[in-house]
């Protein structure tokens, strides 16, 4: 176990100061050559691979023909590996080890060769087969970002959409530097949450439109997708609750429902 976390400290510091800088820059020697219109679905898998296997398949049917998908795995051992290089029409990008989700979505976003980039939970899928023109149409209309607002202003990276000239040109990073709530004060830093404060006021929100519960588990936005929280944050805890109110059951009682009801 202490090698384990070791390893990934590592791969961590090697990542950040090393992988995503050299990353960056061959991302801005490389603009604007991107597949115009096209968008590239990433997601971060680390044994999860039920749920990604939903995900592709839904995206894939509800997607144009020209939509990407790059699953980065943070070193699963379910098999994720050899299914992801089995599946065609997906990218594996395959890490020694589960570096975060953090350090894993800049990677898979830097390396995306089209013009808009969406970042998609692993376990998230699209309801709806407009689901990538109503995502994208803000960005023609003045946002910067557009995407699932489940707490204060900023898009979720449940899911998440921007060019990726302009990730690449302002310098964005998923990197989160998390501060729980305060007295006084309201949480901040979230995956994510610092390129919405970097680009407010130019964000779209697609708001919670319905929730399974409890709490935020299966949440649907706009209409648009279904995210069921908290699936996969029971893989790295022995907690059977979390936050309180979600029991270790609750996640996968709500997705074999979203299942019948969205997907079947």
């Amino acid at each position: 176990m202490r090698r384990n976390r070791a390893a990934r400290k590592a791969a961590q510091i090697l990542g950040w100061r090393a992988v995503i800088p050299a990353l960056r820059t061959r991302a801005k020697r490389r603009l604007p050559p991107l597949t115009p219109g096209a968008a590239t679905v990433v997601t971060v898998n680390w044994n999860s691979w039920p749920y990604l296997e939903v995900l592709i398949d839904v995206v894939r049917r509800r997607s144009p023909a020209s939509t990407a998908i790059v699953a980065v795995d943070n070193g699963s051992e379910d098999g994720s590996r050899q299914r992801i290089s089995a599946t065609a029409g997906v990218d594996g990008l395959f890490l020694p080890v589960n570096v975060g989700h953090e350090l894993a979505m800049d990677l898979g976003i830097l390396l995306a060769e089209t013009e808009f980039v969406v970042a998609l939970d692993v376990d998230a899928f699209p309801l709806r087969d407009d689901w990538l023109e109503r995502l994208l149409a803000p960005l023609s209309e003045g946002a910067q970002i557009s995407g699932a607002r489940l707490n204060r202003k900023y898009v979720h990276p449940c899911c998440w959409a921007m060019r990726k000239a302009r990730f690449v040109e302002q310098g964005h990073s998923f990197r989160a530097h998390y501060q729980p709530r305060a007295e006084g004060r309201d949480a901040s830093g979230d995956v994510g949450e610092e390129i919405s404060a970097a680009e407010a006021p130019n964000l779209h929100f697609f708001e919670v439109s319905s929730q399974r519960g409890p709490g935020d588990v299966g949440t649907v936005f706009g209409d648009l997708v279904y995210h069921n929280f908290y699936a996969t944050r029971f893989n790295a805890t022995s907690e059977q609750t979390l936050d309180g109110v979600v029991a270790s059951d609750d996640p996968a009682r709500a997705w074999d429902e979203a299942l019948e009801r969205y997907v079947y």
